[in-house]
């Protein structure tokens, strides 16, 4: 969920060029869930139109329509599109920064995450805002997401105790409460505070989670 518009909306080539036509349409596709968060990050959900969307992708409406049905399938596309690019990178970041203690891998996560979305607000608020406004559409799928960020977190977390730096094995059910404040602390400060805020969530996040994994107060 981190770098959830970068290389998602810049334009094809003026003129002749050489990509292929599944090249083509995957370009627009991903201008197209770019555009769909940036549009909603700025208007809110209930107020972005089709004609948002493809004015912001620079594509035709026709295009829109051949891809998804409605504005409900393009932003749950881009919503899954935005997560699994941002949790790419954060794991090509996370591995980037080289062999690191438990607690540092946890704050550098956190670090990484919470930059990226305070380095992009329009989105930041369509992820985790006005997803909750889509209502049913989005059910499914940000399920899917709290899945995909808890099998990350076990993950990490298995590392430590591996290492032997957690006295115990990661639970499951504890990763899914840290997520879910994590969720209610971001969503909180957007109101509150503003997007640019975000990075002073991290020493909270690392304490929790630091808390949680290893069953410490």
């Amino acid at each position: 969920m981190s770098t959830q518009t970068e290389d998602l909306t810049g334009p094809l080539p003026r003129g002749r060029h050489r990509l292929t036509r599944a090249e083509v349409q995957s370009s627009q596709y991903r201008r197209l869930c770019g555009a769909a968060l940036v549009a909603v990050g700025e208007l809110g959900y209930a107020a972005t139109t089709v004609a948002d969307i493809v004015s912001r992708a620079q594509v035709a409406r026709r295009t829109f329509y051949a891809m998804f049905a409605s504005k409900d399938e393009c932003f749950a596309a881009a919503y899954d599109y935005g997560v699994d690019l941002g949790l790419r990178r954060l794991r090509e970041a996370v591995t980037a920064a080289g062999p690191l203690s438990f607690h540092d891998r946890v704050r550098c996560q956190f670090e990484i995450y919470l930059a990226a979305l305070a380095a992009q607000p329009e989105a930041t608020r369509a992820l985790y805002v006005e997803t909750l406004v889509a209502g049913d559409p989005l059910v499914p799928h940000r399920a899917r997401v709290h899945r995909l960020f808890a099998d990350y977190f076990m993950e990490v977390a298995r590392l430590g105790f591996a290492g032997g730096e957690l006295s115990t094995e990661p639970d499951r059910q504890l990763i899914d409460v840290l997520l879910g404040g994590m969720d209610d602390r971001i969503r909180a400060c957007l109101h509150e505070r503003g997007a640019a805020a975000l990075p002073g969530l991290t020493p909270l996040f690392t304490r929790a989670a630091m808390a949680l994994c290893d069953g410490q107060c």
